[in-house]
């Protein structure tokens, strides 16, 4: 047991899963109860996304649920009215308590929260009608990613926590589920068709580990890279090495060695590139030598160490003259040194056979240089630009990219993958698009490649990039949403950025 100012904490014979106890301050009046974020970070529970409330009836039980990967939640629960045990069981395959399973009382009158920690299987039963169950959760919720396991699992032994006043220990009575449930005089609990059927913890195939993973991503500051970051953030995951190119130099085979050595990530975000299309064409070898030899040397280094990649390809590997869509098993040919050396690059990726390819196009993320801020900056001098019209493909937000590639990660859906938003759109109506979205007034004639280029040197660019997303939803992954969904948000992330904000003032807006 371990005091702070404002609570106490106890150990369960759960790794990690701890009963927390907040001190009140009271009189006749009722009471004050307060904790600190410092206090709550000695829990591990360091980030708040969600609040979540659930009424019940006496007898009602639901669960034992879970959140796979990357959408994983750690809770702080607690009973505000009625009278609820909290049931928990610990599915992390490296815990020293892998299988066990604790529970508690919580109700309004003791002020017991529950600490889960992320990888533990969640459940509460109510004891009372009108039970009001409070859940404070790390991580947002995923329809797609729920699964449970049974409540009637043979191999389960509840370890019920007990105790008759705050000033005493808890007891710890073990107990199988069907006599926890008589000790509280339900003899058949109701739940839902979905927890009737789950499978219990010794056929389920969950992947929880008590340790942490480990990240590394190259082109951190570049749309894709920067986004990565965030993303993982996001998802609760701060063991991450996202060294610039001064502190690791893709193209420099014993630098890379060394540094993924050192680090031994569990996965590699591939973002770094040569992405200057046209210049490609001028500076061959240059390009060769980051997309192709640098790509090389980070495949060389994951194998190495065993980490799953994560590799950015791009439409420039088609040559963009297909009749309808591409999919993955399309016949390349590309037709520039960039599509050229990204193709190579895949070819590199695919000697490490936990891979990820995503083939994209049209990025535009908030960290960098994109069609987006081009098209907004060009507005503030003409009110009449050419945009090219005869290339179709989708526009692609660099923040759904990276939601979709994290949860990737997290799966061995190993292969090549479309990846961009859906829907579909020229240049030219993708900058009307903007200037609607952005609120400005831009006249856009619509062009040729040929015209637009005309007396100019540039690298040939597919003209369909049209893609199909039937692999994704073949294997279980979410296609991402509308490119015009994606411009919207994209918009706004930009109006709130200094750069937006900045734009703004000297437009007077």
């Amino acid at each position: 047991m371990k005091k702070y100012k404002n609570l106490t904490i106890t150990d369960t014979n759960g790794a990690d899963c701890l009963i927390v106890d907040p001190r009140r301050f009271g009189d006749a009046r009722g009471f004050f109860e307060s904790v600190t974020i410092d206090e709550l970070n000695h829990l591990g529970f360091n980030k708040f996304s969600q609040f979540s409330d659930s009424m019940s009836g006496k007898g009602i039980l639901r669960g034992l649920h879970y959140q796979e990967d990357p959408y994983c939640q750690a809770k702080m629960v607690r009973c505000v009215r009625g009278r609820v045990i909290d049931i928990v069981r610990d599915i992390r395959k490296d815990s020293p308590t892998y299988g066990e399973t604790v529970a508690v009382e919580l109700t309004p009158e003791n002020g017991t929260f529950l600490f889960v920690p992320r990888g533990y299987a969640h459940a509460y039963l109510a004891l009372e009608d009108n039970s009001l169950f409070e859940y404070y959760v790390d991580n947002e919720y995923n329809t797609r990613k729920e699964g449970g396991i049974s409540y009637k699992d043979p191999d389960m032994v509840v370890n019920l926590y007990t105790r008759e006043n705050p000033e005493e220990e808890y007891k710890v009575e073990k107990l199988s589920i069907y006599d926890l449930l008589k000790k509280y005089g339900i003899d058949t609990p109701l739940i839902s068709e979905k927890d009737e059927v789950r499978k219990p913890l010794s056929e389920t195939s969950v992947n929880f580990t008590r340790a942490k993973r480990r990240y590394l991503v190259t082109g951190v500051t570049g749309q894709l890279g920067y986004d990565i970051v965030k993303e993982l953030h996001n998802r609760g995951e701060y063991d991450i090495l996202a060294p610039t190119s001064k502190e690791m130099d893709i193209t420099d085979k014993d630098q890379v060695m060394e540094v993924i050595k050192a680090y031994k990530p569990d996965v590699i975000f591939h973002c770094a590139a040569w992405t200057a299309v046209d210049k490609a064409e001028e500076e061959k070898e240059a390009c060769e030598k980051v997309n192709v030899e640098g790509t090389k040397n980070i495949v060389d280094a994951s194998i190495k160490v065993g980490a799953k990649i994560v590799y950015m390809s791009t439409d420039y590997v088609f040559d963009g003259t297909k009749e309808g869509y591409y999919n993955e098993e399309d016949k390349t040919n590309p037709q520039s040194v960039y599509g050229l050396t990204k193709y190579q690059g895949e070819e590199e990726v695919r000697r490490n056979p936990n891979h990820f390819i995503t083939r994209i196009s049209w990025v535009f993320g908030i960290n960098g240089n994109n069609f987006i801020k081009t098209m907004i900056k060009l507005s503030d001098k003409y009110k009449e630009l050419s945009v090219v019209d005869d290339q179709v493909g989708s526009p692609t937000y660099t923040v759904d990219l990276s939601k979709l590639l994290v949860e990737m990660a997290h799966t061995d859906k190993y292969g090549t993958y479309n990846a961009t938003n859906t829907g579909y759109c020229t240049w030219a109506e993708f900058a009307e698009a903007i200037f609607k979205e952005y609120g400005v007034k831009v006249k856009v004639n619509h062009v040729t490649t040929a015209e637009y280029f005309k007396d100019k040197p540039h690298a040939t660019r597919p003209e369909n990039s049209k893609f199909t997303w039937d692999k994704l939803e073949a294997n279980g992954f979410a296609k991402m949403p509308e490119w015009q969904d994606a411009l919207r948000r994209y918009i706004k992330e930009f109006n709130e950025s200094t750069e937006g904000k900045m734009l703004s003032l000297k437009r007077g807006k």
